[in-house]
């Protein structure tokens, strides 16, 4: 399916047992399926050395060389059925380039999910689940959100191997019930976790916006001072230019900043990772926008401010409300707001939705 989960559905093959079904992968060039039914002939055999033995160790060496570390598995005895979490860390060469220091990946094999279609509901929604983490989340929540999904999964897959075909109808409605309670209250970790990590991808993106924007400034001070624009009588009306323009950029990040810290910034963190970043680089090129037409603005008379009388006062001044000037950059639109938290909302258990306070959410 996904770059986060290795799904496979399964077909009866004419000479086995419905209960010896074999697995066909859809992934790779030996898939997680197949490392499942090697394994599972391997558990058949007793464990015993042999043909079987070296067929699976094989596999997987190949699996894990392509898809990382097999940190956690479920198999299951009874069918070829299995639940697996791999990580592949990344080279640090990868890392310079990237913030994903690992790739962790969900894989499902499984061949019972036609029998017990409530079960098979909540495994989709695992995956829709791991799909997202695996995309917004990073480091240590991400990690911590897979082996979630993990063991939920792992524990719908048990309760298939521990019941067969005999677990009554009360008996799959409760373990869906607490399992479905169970992935909702992970989803809500997602969510918590997601604005959190949005939130610093966009302070970065800021950063290099900021930088960005200060190499453009000296760019176009070197030009203005090639140009004679620093020679008198003009040198107090380009300095001010300049500070209008950085004061309107320091504005722009200073403002967000407050809001961060006052946990009142939100972004749809399921824009992407590098959409969101993309959108913190132009928040300090919009304060520098707001402070250079500031100036120009007071200049031309337009506004009808009165000046102060000395050039050095006239210089603080247009500084100080360059600086509110970009402080006040958030309203201008952009594509922010509250991402949706579908697992909830299918599960039904969707939390009400507030309506945000006018200072919380002024970048809609």
């Amino acid at each position: 399916m996904d770059a986060a989960t290795d799904v496979a559905q399964v077909e009866p093959a004419a000479e086995a047992s419905q209960d010896e079904v074999y697995s066909r992968g859809q992934l790779g060039a030996v898939s997680f399926p197949e490392l499942v039914r090697a394994h599972y002939e391997w558990e058949r055999s007793g464990g015993a050395n042999g043909a079987t033995e070296s067929r699976f160790h094989k596999a997987l060496a190949e699996f894990q060389k392509q898809q990382g570390e097999l940190t956690h598995a479920y198999w299951a005895t009874r069918r070829a059925s299995a639940v697996a979490l791999t990580v592949k860390e990344r080279s640090w060469p990868s890392r310079l380039f990237s913030d994903q220091d690992a790739l962790i990946k969900l894989h499902r094999a499984t061949d019972w999910l036609a029998r017990e279609s409530p079960l098979a509901d909540l495994m989709h929604h695992c995956d829709t689940l791991a799909i997202k983490v695996s995309e917004v989340l990073r480091g240590s929540p991400e990690r911590i959100a897979m082996q979630w999904i993990f063991s939920v999964q792992s524990h719908l897959l048990g309760f298939v191997e521990r019941t067969g075909s005999r677990a009554s109808k009360a008996e799959i409605q409760e373990v869906c019930r607490t399992q479905a309670a169970e992935l909702i209250e992970i989803e809500r970790y997602y969510a918590r976790a997601a604005t959190k990590a949005a939130r610093i991808v966009y302070f970065w993106g800021m950063v290099i916006g900021a930088l960005a924007s200060f190499a453009i400034g000296l760019l176009l001070a070197g030009l203005l001072w090639q140009s004679g624009w620093f020679d008198h009588p003009n040198t107090r009306t380009a300095q001010t230019f300049f500070i209008c323009f950085v004061a309107g950029t320091l504005g722009a990040f200073v403002s967000v900043l407050m809001r961060m810290s006052a946990s009142r910034f939100r972004v749809d963190y399921e824009v992407g990772r590098s959409t969101i970043r993309r959108l913190g680089s132009f928040r300090p090129f919009i304060g520098a926008v707001f402070g250079v037409m500031l100036f120009f603005l007071v200049k031309s008379g337009i506004l009808n401010i009165e000046l102060p009388d000395s050039d050095s006062e006239t210089f603080f001044f247009l500084g100080s409300l360059a600086f509110l000037a970009g402080f006040n950059e958030r309203w201008t639109n952009v594509i922010f707001g509250r991402a949706e938290q579908t697992i909830a909302a299918t599960l039904g258990d969707s939390p009400p939705r507030t309506r945000p306070d006018a200072d919380e959410d002024d970048d809609r």
